[in-house]
């Protein structure tokens, strides 16, 4: 989802929000309920995971430069 910044949640509370500000709550119940959208919400939701575990990684590094 290299453009989710673009994509715009089209209805419910979150109406008019980019799927990047949409909480994981809201993302994870399109997905549960197989929502027509549900493929955008799977995607940000793997990018915010791959943005975790990227900021994970990172920290882990620096520690590991500190403590050396």
């Amino acid at each position: 989802m290299d453009n989710s910044n673009n994509l715009i949640c089209d209805f419910g509370v979150h109406k008019g929000e980019s799927y990047r500000q949409v909480p994981a709550s809201f993302l994870n119940w399109m997905v549960g309920i197989n929502h027509h959208q549900a493929p955008l919400a799977r995607a940000e939701l793997r990018r915010r995971e791959q943005a975790a575990l990227a900021s994970v990684s990172s920290c882990a590094s620096q520690h590991s430069e500190l403590t050396g």
